[in-house]
This record gives C-alpha cells, structure tokens and sequence, in this order.
C-alpha cells in the first residue's frame, strides 16, 4: 500500500531528500560542463541523462546495501522496490533539464538557450528545497524555508561549478 506523506517515515524522507540534492546536484553539474555545441548535436542530453539514471542506480544500490547493515539481512524485492521510489527525486531532477537539451538537439529552441533553462531549472529546484523538506516533515512553509532552500542552492551550484572546473 502506498503511503501518502504525511505517513511517510523520517527515515523515508531523509533518503528522499538525500536523493533530491544528489540528483539535482550531479545534474548541475553535467549541464554546466556542457557547451552549446554538444547541446545542438543532442550529446548533452544524452549526457544528461545517463548521469540521472546512473545516479539513480548507484543511489538505490548504495541505499540497498545501508539497509542490509541497518537490518542484517538480505534486501528483499519489496525492499528494493521501497528503495527504487526513495530515488525517484533524482529521476525527476533529470527529466526537465534533458527534455529542454532534446528540444535544442532537434532544432525546437536554440540550444544557448536550452542549456540556460535546464541550468536555471535545476537551481531553482535546489531553491525549493526549503520548501519541499518542510513539506516531507509536514511543516509549514515559511520564509525562513525559502531563504534556506535558497542558500542550499546557491552551496549546490558551487560545488556543481566546483565538479565542473575539476574534471575541466
């Protein structure tokens, strides 16, 4: 039976969280290390969208195996499966931004164009955060919520710029 947020446990929402800022955040970075050439010739989003899914998989297997340690026992389906929606933020967080690059990749918007919107997207999820960890702890939002989602973002686009300048 799904559970609907305000069931859903601490733990749950931390691993969502955590999920949330990964993907977000290796996403910033593969779209900053981009340049609109690889946007227009669609290598970007492919790009992008490895680094989701790779992500994805890497964040549930590692999750997998902390519940292993937390449980000492094998993970089963239904755990894995738990562990596979615990993840979706970092699908969600690939999606617009690979969606934008493809348009630029088959000629719909410019591709200059396309790389600053799915930047601008994923910082302003970043921005969000406040907002969405009040929502997972079933707080109100408040301006204190906004204004740390947005600091958050602006930490998360520099260490995405930092990722970017290192492998460059």
């Amino acid at each position: 039976m799904r559970k609907n947020r305000s069931e859903l446990s601490r733990s749950d929402a931390a691993t969502r969280i955590s999920a949330y800022v990964y993907g977000n955040l290796l996403v910033l970075a593969a779209l900053v290390s981009q340049h609109p050439d690889e946007v227009a010739h669609g290598r970007a989003a492919v790009i992008v969208l490895a680094t989701g899914f790779t992500t994805y998989l890497a964040h549930t297997f590692a999750e997998s195996l902390g519940e292993r340690v937390r449980y000492d026992a094998k993970p089963s389906r239904e755990m894995v499966r738990h562990e596979l929606r615990n993840a979706l933020p970092i699908v969600s967080a690939t999606t617009t931004p690979a969606l934008l690059l493809a348009a630029a990749a088959w000629g719909w918007i410019s591709a200059p164009l396309a790389l600053g919107l799915a930047i601008a997207v994923t910082v302003v999820r970043m921005g969000f955060l406040g907002l969405v960890l009040g929502h997972l702890r079933n707080k109100k939002a408040s301006l204190r919520s906004l204004l740390t989602g947005i600091g958050l973002a602006v930490a998360c686009a520099g260490i995405a710029i930092l990722k970017a300048v290192l492998l460059h």
